[in-house]
């Protein structure tokens, strides 16, 4: 009987433990696998994530560039505006009057100083209100506006 049990143990030993090893195998690659679909799904989550980001910052930088666009329009159309009024008080002082009160070269001066800023920032040339702007704090003193009424 020993040798009946050892022969067939010698049998099916070999058999066993194949069948061990095979089933093992493929639970360890059915593991592998159900590992390696949880990586890819996180990995395609991941790459979903990153287009919608890029699209949301494709969206919110064609968006600022539009913005970009306005604000610099209405800069410009304030530039314009500043540079038409500070030439206006040039010609009124310089040409119509040939003087200007020590008030209304401040507040000429002020707006020119806004002015030359807002050019400096943009690029905007504006040598000739700087220098039209000089000549107006050359001309003569008159009395302030204010100092013409009461008299």
């Amino acid at each position: 009987m020993d040798n009946v049990i050892t022969s067939f143990l010698g049998w099916v030993a070999p058999i066993a433990s194949t069948v061990i090893v095979t089933a093992l195998t493929a639970q360890i690659k059915a593991r592998q696998d159900a590992a390696e679909r949880k990586r890819d799904e996180a990995q395609a989550e991941t790459d979903a994530k990153r287009k919608a980001e890029a699209e949301w910052r494709e969206r919110i930088e064609g968006k600022m560039d539009e913005q970009e666009c306005r604000v610099m329009s209405i800069i410009e159309a304030q530039c314009s505006q500043m540079r038409s009024d500070i030439l206006h008080k040039v010609h009124r002082y310089m040409d119509d009057l040939g003087c200007a009160s020590i008030e209304e070269k401040d507040a000429l001066k002020a707006e020119h100083k806004e002015y030359a800023k807002i050019c400096a920032m943009y690029g905007i040339e504006n040598e000739l209100i700087d220098e039209l702007v000089e000549q107006v704090m050359h001309l003569p003193n008159r009395k302030s506006i204010d100092m013409q009424a009461t008299e």
